[in-house]
């Protein structure tokens, strides 16, 4: 089985510590953060000495590894210099990338940008991962890719996430068009069938945070897009799942875990 981490979208509801703590309890060995907030109800860590420091301690006492660091939008007026703590304390921890979904319509300022965000976490390690989705400004795999071509940078790559492929009508096959060396992640999930087209950037943004399923508990082409992917990429675990949103944190991260299990144990 490839490794394996937990989103922290499968339980972001939890927050960063909280996240550790279910992680470990639910059985997971590496875990992603969001700990550059995105919505008014993410915490904000990096700058805090306070959570700072019991992010790290929690990290060092369970074994935890960190595999990915969410979510830094590449938007119209970023500003990578205010991103100095929150890199800082990723690389920190021992972080290997952050994600980086795309907000900038403009393609020559987008590019600009991106660039110099990998500048900024490559000088502390990290890959940056482009992301793409039907309801950004960077809706599909081949304007990622062409982004992430762009820079010209070692540490840029992408994040391919199922129900984004998904969703923004692509095949696994697709993926043949691009560097193997610039497949770097994985986020994981299932879903009901989809047809192109059938709904709203705002339907297809709640099915995203709230309504993904776990592996082998919808339609989506799993098989196809782990042979399509290349041996050993991480596989992030990314389903917040609306059946069991009613469960403590860490029996969500254990049903997550045994699911994702019961699924490659199937292959």
């Amino acid at each position: 089985m490839p490794p394996l981490s937990l989103a922290a979208l499968t339980i972001l509801d939890a927050g960063p510590a909280g996240q550790i703590r279910a992680a470990a309890q639910g059985g997971w060995r590496s875990v992603g953060l969001r700990l550059n907030p995105l919505l008014a109800t993410d915490i904000s860590v990096a700058g805090d000495p306070a959570l700072e420091a019991e992010i790290e301690t929690l990290m060092r006492e369970t074994g935890m590894g960190l595999l990915e660091i969410g979510v830094f939008p590449v938007t119209t007026d970023m500003d990578i210099s205010a991103l100095a703590a929150v890199l800082a304390l990723a690389a920190r921890l021992g972080a290997r990338c952050i994600v980086c979904p795309i907000e900038d319509a403009d393609l020559a300022r987008r590019r600009d940008t991106f660039a110099r965000l990998c500048d900024a976490a490559g000088a502390r390690g990290l890959d940056a991962l482009a992301e793409f989705n039907p309801y950004s400004a960077c809706r599909d795999l081949n304007a990622a890719l062409a982004l992430v071509e762009s820079v010209k940078r070692a540490n840029a790559g992408l994040v391919i996430d199922a129900l984004h492929l998904s969703r923004s009508g692509g095949h696994p096959r697709e993926l043949a068009r691009a560097d193997p060396a610039l497949l770097r992640l994985l986020h994981f999930c299932d879903a009901p069938a989809f047809t192109p087209g059938a709904r709203g950037a705002d339907e297809l943004r709640r099915e995203s945070r709230t309504a993904r399923l776990l592996p082998g508990e919808g339609a989506l082409w799993l098989r196809e897009l782990l042979a399509a992917m290349p041996p050993g990429t991480p596989i992030s675990l990314e389903a917040p799942a609306a059946a069991y949103a009613h469960l403590p944190a860490a029996e969500r991260a254990r049903t997550a875990l045994e699911k994702t299990q019961a699924f490659f144990a199937a292959l």
